[in-house]
């Protein structure tokens, strides 16, 4: 999920933390009631504060973070999902488990120890086996746009072995395993050898001291063939290698194209791609491993994806790219960045994603991407392949211009191409007021708007391929003294949220997937209206840490909590399966004692 900064001018994309902004007593509302009647149909005063005795979410996905003087969990993302929840509020401890003590080593199945410094000279061998790796462990569990980090360690040599050791909470990791001084020219018949990484999926790591020994086994091995025209040049130093289709890592050797024999007008050229298959969980849907054709660096050229299964159509270890017959020429383009209606420059990032490459057949997946910035002037040149692209043009954030995303067809001639012009709108307002339930403005209530993950297309191979994700950006805004606020928006799909600090007594309002510029009646801007705040239902907890034993649990002051409802279609479900993305619906930090009271709207403010 993406958070924006919290500033009224800002509009770049970084962590945002609520509940340490700082106002003023006497400038910030306070949810405060007497009696029943000052909190709306429905409400009730309890503790002088307007409450809800019942609400809708009975599902919650927290994530708790630590502050940075807590050492030994310092960083470390806890996520924990509670059903069942009392739709009242109510008691509610968050107890964490960081019991999982990992010891990392990984051994070599192979008889060859491909272990070298930088020079090409061998290292000590471990008596044990293992050798030198970068071990990462990153949560299996896609939590739906929610960012999960990963914790990444290199073993060293201590004793006799490579090991490392890590804390991480209790749960299913994917595992990916990078042995590292290898030697540079992998599986000639010198007695030198590789070992690919390897990827393993869902691997459950549990409370209390956890030896995770990851045995690297002999690697499959794929001859991989280029059928060439002599005539459209050479393929040296291209190079192959292949990929985990769901996740982008690769999971093999990096190969160069060699030139083999020539049969008439066809030259044959040939790598010899090493690979570990993804291991791990044996429910997972199997698709085919995906071979990566890549020019070298600095020629403009595609790069070409395939399925290693097409190719081994006839032998399961040999396969032949025939589809793939010549190079575009590239062209060299000229433009320039403005704003709309004005020769005024705008300085922007361009990426250009071909979307078509003229003279690439239809049935080869290539790619081909290109990012460059505009000069002072909004000035730009780059080599591009003739075909159509999608041109991203995100300007800077203090320019007020919005990002764009037009469509260009690149000729194969002339070749050089001046003239290409790119305006840019200004940026869009979303405007509303927010009040409480007795009409009252909700004064210094910060106002959000974050990309919705439901809208943002993620495919992680594109993305490996350079391809970057349009990913719409909003500035923040503060509630004024009248109500009413006013915030900068890209068009796009956001997730908007009126945040007063907790402190206040009030709970947040969110209203989901806000269609601003992309839709009719939204291209100029949205105005929201009168937005009511819902009423809050109160869980009051304490959140302690464990070392895998709950009795000897101790209080995590200082900790920022964040609670998270699982959203399809754009509304809530308590079933996880289904959920589609989360969405942030509240957030508090602990006190000195780890006590904290975390305020849940009582429903969305969808329309």
């Amino acid at each position: 999920m993406i958070r924006w900064l919290c500033t009224v001018v800002c509009l770049a994309a970084v962590g945002c933390n609520v509940a340490s902004v700082n106002e003023a007593p006497s400038t910030t509302a306070q949810n405060q009631c007497a009696s029943d009647a000052e909190c709306g149909p429905g409400g009730v005063c309890a503790g002088k504060q307007c409450r809800s005795p019942t609400g809708q979410f009975d599902t919650i996905l927290f994530e708790v973070t630590p502050p940075a003087d807590a050492s030994a969990v310092a960083g470390v993302q806890f996520l924990k999902e509670l059903d069942g929840l009392p739709l009242s509020g109510g008691g509610l401890d968050l107890s964490l488990d960081v019991g999982a003590q990992v010891t990392a080593e990984v051994t070599l199945g192979s008889k060859c120890v491909p272990v070298f410094d930088d020079q090409g000279n061998p290292l000590a061998v471990a008596t044990d086996g293992s050798v030198p790796a970068l071990v990462s462990v990153t949560p299996s569990a896609q939590v739906l746009g929610l960012f999960s980090s990963a914790t990444v360690a290199q073993t060293i040599l201590t004793g006799d072995g490579y090991r490392v050791s890590f804390s991480v909470p209790p749960g299913d990791y994917d595992i990916y395993v990078e042995p590292k001084h290898q030697t540079v020219d992998p599986l000639k018949d010198d007695g030198n050898c590789y070992v690919p990484p390897q990827l393993l999926r869902k691997q459950t790591i549990k409370s209390g001291k956890h030896q995770l020994n990851v045995a690297l086994p002999e690697p499959s091995l794929l001859e991989f063939h280029v059928a060439w025209p002599v005539a459209s040049g050479s393929l040296a130093s291209w190079t192959a290698d292949m990929l985990d289709p769901t996740t982008g890592r690769v999971i093999s050797n990096r190969a160069t194209l060699q030139l083999g024999k020539s049969v008439g007008s066809t030259a044959d050229y040939v790598a010899k791609i090493a690979y570990l298959p993804v291991g791990g969980d044996p429910t997972a849907a199997k698709a085919s491993e995906l071979v990566r054709l890549s020019p070298p660096d600095g020629l403009s050229a595609p790069t070409i994806l395939l399925a290693r299964s097409a190719l081994g159509l006839f032998s399961p270890n040999s396969g032949t790219l025939s589809q793939f017959t010549s190079l575009p020429t590239p062209v060299h383009v000229q433009g320039q960045v403005t704003a709309a209606g004005s020769p005024m420059p705008a300085v922007a990032t361009l990426t250009l994603i071909a979307t078509k490459i003229t003279g690439i057949d239809p049935g080869v997946f290539a790619s081909f991407v290109r990012t460059t910035d505009t000069d002072a002037n909004g000035k730009f040149e780059l080599d591009l392949l003739p075909g159509t692209y999608r041109v991203n043009t995100v300007p800077t954030a203090a320019s007020g211009l919005a990002e764009a995303s037009p469509e260009w067809t690149v000729a194969t001639a002339p070749a050089v191409q001046a003239g290409k012009l790119i305006q840019l709108d200004p940026t869009l307002l979303i405007n509303g007021r927010a009040v409480d339930s007795s009409g009252k403005p909700v004064v210094g209530a910060q106002v959000q708007a974050e990309a919705s993950p439901g809208a943002i297309t993620t495919d992680v191979l594109r993305q490996a391929l350079g391809e970057a994700t349009y990913i719409p950006r909003a500035a923040a805004g503060i509630v004024d003294t009248q109500g009413t606020f006013s915030i900068q928006a890209d068009p796009g799909t956001f997730d908007v949220s009126v945040r007063p600090m907790s402190s206040t007594g009030y709970a947040w309002l969110v209203r989901a997937n806000v269609a601003v510029g992309t839709t009719p009646g939204t291209m100029n801007g949205l105005g929201l209206g009168s937005l009511t705040l819902p009423l809050p239902v109160s869980y009051r907890g304490t959140v302690t840490l464990s070392n895998g034993d709950p009795t000897s649990a101790s209080a995590l002051p200082g900790s920022l909590i964040r609670a998270y409802i699982y959203m399809s279609g754009g509304t809530f479900t308590d079933d996880r399966t289904k959920a589609e993305s989360v969405l942030q619906v509240a957030e508090t930090r602990a006190d000195d004692s780890g006590a904290f009271e975390l305020l849940i709207p009582a429903q969305l403010n969808n329309p």
